[in-house]
Parts: structure tokens; C-alpha cells; sequence
């Protein structure tokens, strides 16, 4: 049973990150949505391009579908394109401009990746994941709870249809079926998680409900626990934020979302210990950099009077987004903390 597996790029996409705006103030930021390769005729920076072509494959050799693979610039260190494997594992990026590159391949909480160069001819990479002979589902597991098990087939099919409608681009598409697998079983969970994150962004008390439905109807469903305590974070409500998200902990231990989602609620709750214990879990579990838990990091270690490692980490959160929307909140900061420092 993959249906939360697929899910697991929905909720990459649309869970907001709640990152720091000033001491005391939490704001969301929304993530940035994969780009595309620009490849417009005549373009100067696309007259040298290449096709990157490769395969996916388990441990012990099975190519893998569906799987979520980035291309991501290491120069900039941004994602600039993305793309999934087809039915024999295979994937394939156009019009790729010379330079260095890192490709990932991304199956729930495993990842594979390669740095490779592109220099005017076709590049080939082939990935393997640390799975079996198919990706595990966001648990980590294969396990099918009852509740899935009482999903009509239909209900199931037209899920599928409206995810891949989602990995084919075509949102009005993937929302008719969404809807329609709803209207055959108005309680099946992974829907109302996936309708949740279409709606989070834009109407969080209907994304909430449909979470909290989602639960009731299988409180096995650990993504949907991750995403709700996110969205009690929203609104500064930290301690039923930290009952969901430790509870999605319990189910599905090797998310990281979830612990960054901790680390906020602690810092919500005053506990930066806590937070940083949770932020550096968050880390252990991440394959590449990922800024916002610089900025967290330095909310937690200003909080606690450590100003020059605050100082440090919100330097790191500002070297990668020094136009992000807390960019101006990280350097109040650090000038806070530059004058601390010199006062002592």
C-alpha cells in the first residue's frame, strides 16, 4: 500500500515552515515551489545544454517508479527542477545547461544522490536507494492499518488518478478526483489529508477540520498528526502541537518534519533545550542543508544568551536566503546580539 507514500510530495510542498520574524514573533513562511529548466530558444545561457538521463534502483537492484528525483545547482544550492520515474525506473531532465549538479533521489525518508558534471553532451547517473524492492511508505513501513483496508475501490482509484494528475501538473484535474473519491467515502483519511494540504495555505480551519477528520477515522494516520500539530504551531498553540507531534512520533519515528515541528513548539513553550535537541535530530535525518533550521537555531541559542553561536547560525540561515522573508528579522537579531556581545 503506497497512497501515503504519494502523499508524502503533497505535504513537502505544502506544509508552511513557521520560522522566526523577531524574538517572540513566529511568522509562516511559504516554501519555495520546485522550478522548472528554462530552456527558451536562443537563450545565451542554454546555447551549451545537454539532456541528464539515469535510473533508480533499490539495494539490491530493482528499478524503482514513482520516485521523486531533484536536480539540484550546487553553486546556488537551489532545486531546480524535478521529475519522477517512470514505470521502469528510468528519469530525465532536458535542456540542462553546463555546469555541476547534484541529483536526489527522494523516497519518503530515504534518499540517494550524486554529484555529477554536464558538459555539453548527455550525462547519465544511476541512484540506489537504502530500500527493499519498493519504497517504503512515509512510516517507514509497508503496514496497511484497518481503516485502509475499508477504503472502497473506487474511493482508491480516483486517489490515485488525482495524485498523478498532481505529478503531471494539472491541478483542476487532480482536484475533481480528489473530490470524487470523497463523495464515494467521505471518511477516507488519506484523501482528507491530501485535501488538507491543498487548503492549508489558503483556508486553515477547513484544512484543520479535514485533519482532525482524517484522524478520527484512522488514528493511525501519522501524517496527518505531523501536519495538525504544524498547524497548531500556526497559532501559537504549542502544547496540543507537541500531543499530535509526539504521537506522530511514536508512529512514524524516521520523519523529520515532525521533530522540526517539535523543535518549533518548544520554542513556542519557552524550552530551548528541548528545541535544540529536537532541531539536531532534524539534522541527523536531512540529506543536504536546510536553512530554516539555522534560523530556529539561532532563536533558541539568542533566547538562551549564547549570542556568538546564535550569531554564528543566523549568519549560516542568512548566507542561503539573504532575501527570505525573515532575512530582515535574522539581521535585527544578530545586530542584538552583536551589541550583547560587546557589552560583555
Amino acid at each position: 500500500m503506497k497512497s501515503r507514500a504519494r502523499i508524502f510530495t503533497f505535504a513537502l510542498a505544502a506544509l508552511s515552515t513557521l520560522t522566526l520574524t523577531h524574538p517572540g514573533c513566529l511568522r509562516a513562511q511559504v516554501p519555495r515551489n520546485f522550478g522548472s529548466i528554462n530552456s527558451t530558444p536562443g537563450s545565451s545561457s542554454f546555447q551549451k545544454a545537454a539532456s541528464l538521463e539515469g535510473t533508480v534502483k533499490s539495494v539490491g537492484g530493482s528499478l524503482l517508479k514513482d520516485v521523486r528525483v531533484d536536480l539540484h545547482d550546487i553553486s546556488g544550492g537551489n532545486v531546480i527542477a524535478s521529475a519522477y520515474t517512470s514505470q521502469s525506473g528510468t528519469f530525465q531532465f532536458n535542456s540542462v545547461p553546463d555546469g555541476s549538479y547534484e541529483v536526489v533521489a527522494v523516497s519518503g525518508v530515504n534518499q540517494a544522490s550524486e554529484r555529477i558534471h554536464v558538459a555539453s553532451f548527455n550525462a547519465t547517473v544511476s541512484l540506489r536507494l537504502p530500500v527493499a524492492d519498493a519504497p517504503h511508505d512515509i512510516a517507514g513501513s509497508n503496514s496497511v492499518s484497518v481503516a485502509q483496508y475499508k477504503v472502497p475501490a473506487k474511493a482508491r482509484e480516483e486517489f490515485l488518478k488525482s495524485q498523478e494528475a498532481g505529478r503531471r501538473s494539472k491541478p483542476e484535474e487532480a482536484a475533481k478526483h480528489l473530490a470524487r473519491a470523497l463523495e464515494i467515502d467521505p471518511d477516507f483519511s488519506d484523501a482528507l489529508t491530501a485535501r488538507a494540504l491543498e487548503t492549508i495555505k489558503t483556508n486553515l480551519a477547513s484544512a484543520i477540520a479535514d485533519l482532525e477528520h482524517a484522524i478520527k477515522t484512522d488514528g493511525n494516520n501519522s501524517l496527518a498528526l505531523t501536519i495538525l500539530g504544524a498547524a497548531m504551531n500556526a497559532q501559537a498553540k504549542f502544547d496540543e502541537a507537541v500531543l499530535y507531534l509526539q504521537r506522530s512520533e511514536t508512529l512514524a519515528p524516521d520523519r523529520w518534519q515532525t521533530y522540526f515541528e517539535l523543535a518549533k513548539s518548544n520554542i513556542g513553550k519557552t524550552d530551548y533545550a528541548s528545541a535544540l535537541r529536537y532541531l539536531d535530530k532534524t539534522v541527523s535525518m536531512l540529506a543536504q542543508d536546510y536553512s530554516p533550521v539555522h534560523l530556529l537555531r539561532g532563536r533558541a541559542l539568542f533566547s538562551m544568551h549564547r549570542y556568538a553561536e546564535a550569531t554564528g547560525e543566523l549568519d549560516a540561515y542568512l548566507q542561503k536566503e539573504p532575501n527570505g522573508v525573515n532575512a530582515g528579522a535574522a539581521r535585527d537579531m544578530r545586530a542584538q546580539a552583536q551589541t550583547l556581545i560587546a557589552k560583555n
